[in-house]
């Protein structure tokens, strides 16, 4: 559902408390206003649902009784991760008791999240109208629709509480994504964010009460600092702006998990965004080197990641001396160290535009790919299935990375099977999109490689699964639920010279800056709007970058111009 719900309107709300008279209050009535209040359950009431949430149809209200039952029980700790389950479990919940709209919204959550089995069809069936939907994701729409209506006519009459408008945000953002919508999430995230800055003056006066700035500052800010961590090519947005000094500041124990996570998370944010501003230097013409303020900011980067990377081993130490891990404990260690890997590489490589220097941190590689398989182990559900959608860090970005980064052929298919198992949809993005744009990429480096020494066709071998449990637990563990195509020919050695290799430039939206080499002329020729993600590519000469959208034509919409930029257009119009 594309919303046009826009959230920064609530720094401009009067609020009028309601005087909860029964059956309506004065202040309420004598202002014009519809009362809000209604009866709360008392103390002995289990049931967290608010009656104003319920229709009068009985069908209707069991099914509502089931969604919140199955949030609860099954999607709010997939949703949100281990770590995070008070505030999926028992923030948004207590708060679903008195905002109706958050209780459409978590429901709704509920329903997509179960029938997320439709996976990429989802957003198409949707076009085709609701007759092709299911019952439950019919309902998750209706929901959605009144959730969404719900805040805004709090908004028109000026009563809705600035957190309820940012925990909205932050489910709304949630039912966009699940739904494939990234645009969309994106639009919700970029509204959150605002809102979230013009609160902090009023935190640091005073005007904000103590435990409301505690839940803005503790959970609802990490929340979108994680999801900017997961989507690195959320380009506009200040998200480095939500980040605190003394946040970003060199960690030199950690006390949890939790603690190390959000360490990590900073470094996610800043290491990107660092790597893009070399490219950017990097690319334009004459430019050999970046300044000497740039190899500063990579060593104070360096430093920190040491530093965490520190803090974490410890941790890990005093963790396994109190006892034996537990299986979140486990998964949650091998995804941070994914993370680090990805992060080392990615600061040690991005001084350079060498597509070859990467082959030096085939070790990174593997170790994510081993960490990986952990992670996704640990968080298999009862049916031994992966949850379809998460809302926190997962495995998708560093499996990613890997794939396209990566050229060792076993490495990298295991990599690619990997992330073809891991959850269908992480943050705004799903994993197919990203995983079938690296298989193609793969496919013609290889091939051209093969083409330009035809010695390699002797090397071309086939790797079989492994049988044994040692075996099992190398590589190829990822290969045994990969597609295919994948598997049927592994070139077991082959080495790709930099001339065919496709490097990835960035992620960005018109609106927001366009990349050296191209123009406004260029945008509009693409005739897309300027807020749609692009993506640009280098090392493709004209002829590679034709073979390229030849190969992804089968998957995606491409447009692309003049050899040096294509678009990934979205499948949805």
């Amino acid at each position: 559902m594309q919303t046009e719900f826009h959230i920064e309107q609530c720094r401009r709300i009067r609020r009028v408390k309601c005087g909860e008279e029964r059956p309506s209050c004065l202040r309420c009535s004598s202002t014009g206003r519809k009362c809000d209040f209604e009866e709360r359950p008392s103390p002995s009431t289990v049931s967290i649902i608010s009656p104003s949430a319920l229709s009068s149809n009985t069908n209707t209200v069991w099914r509502e009784r089931r969604a919140f039952a199955y949030y609860f029980e099954f999607a709010a700790s997939s949703v949100g991760g281990g770590l995070d389950l008070d505030f999926w479990r028992t923030i948004v919940p207590q708060v679903c008791r008195d905002e109706p709209a958050v209780w459409d919204a978590i429901i709704a959550i509920s329903a997509l999240f179960e029938t997320s089995k439709q996976g990429l069809d989802a957003f198409s069936q949707r076009k085709k109208g609701p007759d092709s939907l299911s019952q439950s994701h019919q309902d998750a729409l209706g929901w959605y629709s009144r959730s969404v209506s719900a805040v805004r006519q709090r908004i028109e009459r000026g009563s809705v509480d600035i957190f309820v408008g940012l925990i909205s945000c932050v489910l709304f953002i949630c039912i966009e994504a699940v739904q494939g919508n990234a645009e969309g999430a994106l639009q919700l995230y970029r509204q959150g964010v605002q809102l979230i800055l013009t609160m902090r003056p009023q935190i640091a006066s005073g005007a904000i009460p103590a435990n409301k700035a505690a839940l803005l500052e503790e959970t609802i800010i990490p929340i979108f600092v994680r999801l900017a961590a997961i989507a690195p090519a959320i380009a506009g947005t200040p998200v480095t702006a939500l980040l605190r000094d003394t946040e970003i500041s060199s960690a030199q124990t950690f006390d949890s998990l939790r603690a190390a996570r959000q360490g990590i998370v900073y470094l996610a944010v800043e290491i990107p965004l660092f790597e893009r501003d070399c490219m950017k230097h990097l690319i334009q013409p004459h430019v050999t080197r970046v300044p000497e303020e740039f190899i500063t900011q990579a060593f104070s980067l360096g430093a920190r990641l040491r530093n965490w990377h520190i803090a974490f081993e410890n941790l890990m130490h005093r963790l396994r001396g109190k006892g034996v891990l537990s299986m979140q404990q486990i998964g949650t260690s091998a995804l941070l160290s994914s993370y680090h890997d990805m992060l080392f590489v990615m600061l040690q490589t991005c001084t350079s535009l060498s597509l070859m220097q990467f082959d030096a941190y085939l070790p990174n590689f593997q170790n994510i790919v081993e960490q990986s398989t952990i992670a996704l182990e640990a968080s298999i559900r009862s049916d031994g299935t992966q949850p379809p959608f998460t809302f926190e860090l997962s495995v998708g970005l560093p499996l990613w990375f890997t794939s396209v980064r990566c050229r060792e052929p076993r490495t990298r298919r295991a990599a690619l099977a990997l992330l073809h198992r891991s959850p269908h949809i992480q943050g705004f993005y799903e994993c197919s999109f990203g995983a079938a744009v690296s298989q193609k990429i793969m496919e013609l480096e290889e091939s051209q490689a093969m083409a330009m020494n035809a010695t390699y066709q002797a090397n071309i071998g086939t790797i079989e699964p492994a049988s044994d449990p040692a075996a099992a637990s190398e590589l190829t563990i990822g290969l045994q639920s990969a597609p295919s195509e994948l598997v049927s020919r592994v070139p077991t050695t082959l080495v790709i010279p930099e001339e065919v290799r496709i490097g990835p430039i960035d992620v960005f939206r018109p609106s927001d800056g366009l990349l050296p080499g191209t123009t406004e002329r260029d945008v509009a020729k693409w005739n897309r709007s300027i807020d749609q993600p692009f993506c640009g590519f280098r090392g493709l000469s004209a002829v590679l970058l034709a073979i390229l959208c030849g190969l992804l034509m089968n998957v995606f919409r491409l447009i692309f111009d003049h050899g040096l930029m294509c678009r990934l257009a979205s499948r949805y119009p």
